[in-house]
Formats: C-alpha cells, structure tokens, sequence
C-alpha cells in the first residue's frame, strides 16, 4: 500500500533525525531551506509511487481485456459496438466517419456515444445438453423492458460474427425480461397505509417502490435472492410482517415465447439478464391481529 505525502515526509524526518551530522538541522520554521528541500524530495517520491500504481493498474487492465477470448474481452467487445458505423477489420476498429450525400463525414463525439446502443452485457461460459461449450452473450439497450430491434439484432451478430475468436461458439440472448411473480401477504401498519398499500401521507406505494428498487439495484444478470427480497420488503415503512406463498419467474423460450412460471426456492439467475413484474394483484396486505 502506498504512503501518504505526511507519512513520507515525517520517514525522511526520522531518518534525518539517526543522523548525526544533520543534528544542527532542527529549525521549527516552515520557510526554512532545509525542511523545504526535503518536503520537495518528499512529494517526488510520493508522485512517483502515485505514478507506478496507475501505471500498473493499467496494465491490469490490459491484461485482462487483452485480445484473448476470455469473457471480459467479449464483454468489451460487446460495450464498444457502435450501431451505423462499419467494421474495419484491418485496422480492427470502427470507422470514425460515415457517408452524408457522397461526402464523408467525421462523425462527432456525441454521435459515436449515441451509436454505441449495447448498455448491458453479461457473458457466461456453459456446457450445453451434447457438451460443447458454449459462450452466452446477454445483452440490453438503455430501456431494459425492451429488446433490440430486429435490424439492430442483426447489425450486432454480424459485428460478433467479424470479430469473435475463431471456433467459439456464441450464443446472442436479446430477450425481453424474465417476468417476476410475487404472492405474498403483507401484514401492513393501519397507521402508515391504506388496505391497498399506499402511503396515507405520499400517497405512494412503499412496497411497490422498495421490490422495484431492489430489482432495479440487481447487477445485470445477477442473483436474485429470495430471502434477500424478502428482508428488504420487511424493512419497508409500514410493513410489520409478511407471509411468503410463493416468488416464481418465467423467462423467453427460444422459437417459443415466454414458458410456465416456475418456483424460486432459494434464488435464480434470470435467463435475459434481468427481472420485471408485471401483475401486483399476488402482493395482498392484511390487518393482522395476533391471537392471544
């Protein structure tokens, strides 16, 4: 771990002190020559060290998004997608200008960040049913309830297609979200909410707001934890029990459509990357009186 500009400053002052020629040097002013040439040696080191650890940070980075197949490669590869711009496989990269009425154009900061529609990658590698292995390529836009239009699909497996390692075998999931399911009944605080759930003083829906949050702060292609649902709704303002039923999800089947709801016991990766409810009616709240 590097050391502070104090903390190397006061390691050459202790060294200076070991030293019995240097005895004389004991000025307490701050505009003394000898106490400013060394703060001065001192900050040079400091912006040394500063220096050198991001200098290997970067080569970390490197390291690690080199041109490789390793799944953070295709993850970047995947980000740097730039939708109306063409491949330019020699130079391996995108062009920077496109055609407007015959002329080229330098297309501009902006355009180039607009282009780059990919918001969302999540890339696995798995083993499918006949043991090939398989690279799974998750992807969304900016609006995740949406998937990428037909022609922009399109554009993109073409673009992995060029640039993908020779022999791998990858597969593009552009689904629409896994569809959540929630049947639970909230022991609500009369005091707080209404028999619906709504907030009497925001006039909102807490429970609503908190289950959409957590979903919201899930990591692209992450865990859902059922328990961890759960303990985040208990923590709600107005909730003071709850009673878990059942929490099931269904996901797109490929040349299908959305499949069955199946049963999340413990917790569930989605199959498109991400969640979303669709029917509230499964979340009921009851004014629950303990009995004695």
């Amino acid at each position: 771990m590097n050391k502070t500009l104090l903390e190397i400053v006061l390691s050459i002052i202790g060294l200076k002190e070991q030293n019995g020629y240097l005895q004389e040097l004991n000025s307490t002013s701050k505009a003394s020559i000898w106490r400013n040439l060394l703060e001065t040696i001192a900050f040079a080191i400091f912006s040394f060290q500063e220096a050198a650890e991001l200098h290997l940070k970067e080569i970390d980075e490197k390291i690690a998004n080199q041109k490789v197949p390793r799944l953070p490669w295709y993850r970047g590869l995947a980000l740097a997608f730039q939708y109306g711009f063409d491949w330019l496989e020699e130079f391996d990269r995108f062009s920077t200008t496109y055609e407007d009425n015959g002329v080229q154009v330098e297309a501009t900061p902006e355009q180039v960040e607009a282009s780059k529609i990919i918001k969302y990658v999540a890339v696995t590698r798995n083993r499918s049913n006949m043991g090939r292995i398989v690279i799974s390529m998750k992807i969304a836009g900016e609006n995740t309830d949406e998937v990428l239009s037909d022609e922009k699909a399109l554009a993109f497996k073409k673009y992995i297609e060029e640039t993908q390692c020779t022999g791998d075998d990858i597969v593009i999931v552009n689904f629409l979200p896994d569809i959540l399911k929630l049947d639970i009944k909230i022991c609500y605080d009369p005091l707080v909410l209404l028999p619906n759930g709504m907030s009497i003083v925001s006039g909102k829906f807490p429970v609503q707001n908190t289950i959409n949050r957590f979903l919201l702060n899930l990591p692209f292609n992450g865990e859902l934890s059922v328990q961890t649902l759960l303990e985040a709704i208990k923590a709600t303002e107005g909730v003071i029990d709850l009673n878990e039923l059942s929490v099931q999800s269904k996901w797109i089947e490929p040349g299908v459509g959305y499949g069955q709801f199946q049963p999340i016991e413990i917790s569930r990766i989605p199959k498109s990357g991400r969640f979303k409810i669709e029917d509230w009616s499964g979340v009921t709240y009851i004014n629950y009186q303990p009995q004695e």
